[in-house]
């Protein structure tokens, strides 16, 4: 991924880098840690952070493989001087890698095979309380946490995105009544913040024992840097709310929601461009803008190493790309090459001096976007003209001041007048010049911006197949019947959260990355009898949520084609009127369909 950084200077320009995120699991051993919860059906709480952190890192082996983690827990006492300082290394900050996921998949294998208990492994006394177990102040453990991260500056593939999901159930600490140590713990929170280390709290609660989030709120939230206009005007008690404060979510959360929240918190902001957009170019009117991916989908990693066995050495081979002479044979020197851009039967050739002046009668910006008109929104959006991913767009303050202002009155101008921007331009510097849609935001979407749509060019524009009668199908009585048996079928289900695209794992992938995660973690797999059919669909299921989704349909529709109450068997009956009239709509509008596969009860198929 790609995000930009702004160099110093009167036409910033944009430079590229990939993201380097690190994250740190910290988590505090505890009595309650050990315990079966029934929010997570009398699962232990530890196990489920395991399985958590296996899960995550499942996850971004396939979509992020340069993601940090590191997994450390504390009031622990192993044996064999695993732990010093009470401090338990399960494995160093680094790059996700088969070797820790390894040790974690191996780990959870034992455990679920009964081969080791959790309280064993850890070497933890449930009899004794939290005084008596391997303390270890938070002062220590902070300067731990901020060293990993720090170590590492010198690295050139250092992080830049840092992050402590710090685990823990235990509200009052020994320094809760500390004053001094509260101050030192609160200068450490501020080195980690000149670091940009931000914490994600997973403080957990249960039934009976709800957890006090005021302390860590003090240290975490405010620091030792506090608005000194309130320190002045506060009364000494110490319950004064300082206004200048954007710091980490310190609300407890209950046991069930610990695999959501850290699949959900391993996310980075996602910023896409980053460009002026010019209003009126004559009199300087230029304000700037930052856009984001909203849709994105998994892509497969092209990471690879070219390798060579010698003298039963493997080693590491390079690769290089040389240029020949058609004509003899010999290699051309870089050097010795120039661009040429064909024109008919003509190649003419510009050096890199005259690329830059044709770049600059377009705009003296590297990346722009330029406003060129406005157009009623009813005419410029339409569904045959979406050729790519939309992007949201909001202002950014940090180029040219007055920007938040300025697009925040032109969102009001055209939601009122319901029009949209068409705009030209390049959102990166080596991208073409392309024309764009800058539409704000509906009143149904959560947040308020702008999408940025990509418009085609002619040659772009896909033809789609047309109804020979398209009119008359509409405005029949028996497509306005569908219409109403068609909201009739939907009331019977319930989206409650939507479509996410996120929320659906790509199929392939899934298969392809799970066959290398069972290879490498050497996990048995059942031997799969010839005709197995059940054990094919299981598997077909597990990797793909769409099939999950629509299986979940298909046994509720047959569960009230089977039901004895006569208001069950209204879905059922909904589904085959559905279908009469959707097949004689076909047969009138000419397309020829095959209607000879049919659903066989109780017989899941998969055509892939």
């Amino acid at each position: 991924m790609e995000v930009d950084e702004i160099e110093n200077g009167d036409h910033p320009s944009f430079k590229k880098y990939d993201i380097h995120e690190g994250i740190i699991f910290c988590i505090e051993l505890s009595k309650s840690m050990f315990e079966e919860v029934p929010e997570l059906n009398y699962k232990v709480q530890l196990l489920e952070i395991l399985e958590s952190l296996h899960e995550l890192m499942s996850q971004l082996v396939i979509i992020r493989p340069s993601t940090g983690i590191g997994c450390y827990f504390h009031y622990c006492d192993r044996k064999n001087g695993d732990s010093k300082n009470g401090i338990y290394e399960f494995f160093p900050l680094r790059d996700v890698n088969a070797r820790d996921m390894k040790k974690v998949s191996d780990l959870i294998e034992d455990l679920t095979l009964k081969r080791i208990t959790l309280l064993e492994y850890f070497n933890f006394d449930p009899t004794l309380d939290n005084d008596s177990q391997k303390r270890v102040p938070l002062e220590t453990l902070f300067n731990f946490l901020l060293d990993q991260f720090t170590k590492l500056t010198a690295d050139s593939n250092k992080y830049h995105s840092k992050k402590i999901f710090l685990f823990t159930d235990n509200d009052s600490p020994h320094e809760v009544n500390d004053k001094d140590a509260t101050l030192r713990i609160r200068r450490i929170v501020d080195d980690m913040n000149d670091n940009y280390i931000n914490f994600v709290t997973f403080f957990i609660g249960r039934e009976g024992k709800p957890f006090k989030n005021s302390f860590y709120s003090n240290i975490l939230k405010l620091g030792s840097k506090v608005n000194k206009e309130n320190l002045a005007q506060s009364d000494g008690t110490g319950d004064e709310e300082y206004s200048e404060y954007d710091g980490p979510n310190t609300t407890p959360i209950p046991a069930s929601y610990i695999k959501s929240k850290i699949l959900r918190k391993k996310e980075i902001k996602r910023t896409m461009f980053q460009c002026p957009l010019i209003l009126k170019e004559e009199n300087n009117f230029i304000v700037s803008v930052r856009g984001y991916a909203i849709v994105t989908q998994e892509k497969p990693a092209t990471r690879y190493k070219l390798v060579y066995e010698h003298e039963n050495i493997r080693k590491e081979a390079s690769s290089r790309r040389k240029f020949l002479n058609p004509n003899t044979g010999e290699e051309i020197k870089p050097d010795e090459l120039c661009k040429v851009f064909p024109y008919g039967d003509q190649d003419i050739e510009l050096n890199d001096k005259e690329v830059a002046k044709i770049n600059d009668d377009y705009s003296k910006h590297e990346s722009f976007l330029k406003v060129i008109g406005f157009r009623s929104t009813k005419n410029s959006i339409r569904y045959f003209n979406n050729i790519d991913k939309a992007l949201f767009v909001v202002p950014d303050e940090s180029q040219y001041e007055g920007t938040i202002k300025t697009m925040a009155s032109l969102f009001r101008v055209l939601k009122k007048r319901d029009k949209c921007m068409i705009v030209w331009g390049k959102v990166k510097s080596n991208s073409n010049l392309r024309l764009y849609i800058l539409s704000p935001t509906t009143n149904i979407d959560r947040n308020e911006g702008f999408y940025l749509y990509r418009i085609p060019f002619l040659d772009e524009i896909r033809k789609f197949p047309k109804l020979l009668d398209y009119n008359h199908i509409t405005t029949s009585e028996d497509y306005l019947n569908l219409v109403r048996i068609t909201e009739n079928i939907i009331g019977y289900f319930n989206l409650k959260k939507g479509y996410r695209p996120s929320d659906f794992k790509n199929p392939s992938l899934q298969r392809h990355y799970k066959t290398l995660h069972d290879y490498l973690l050497q996990v048995e797999q059942p031997v799969r009898e010839d005709g197995d059919s059940d054990g094919q669909t299981s598997r077909f299921l597990k990797e793909d949520d769409t099939l999950n989704k629509i299986l979940h349909i298909r046994e509720k529709i047959i569960a009230s084609k089977e039901s004895d109450d006569v208001t069950q068997q209204r879905l059922s009956k909904y589904v085959s009127l559905w279908n009469t009239f959707y097949i004689k709509m076909e047969k009138e509008s000419g397309i020829d369909i095959d209607t000879s596969h049919k659903l066989k009860k109780g017989k899941f198929e998969l055509n892939l």
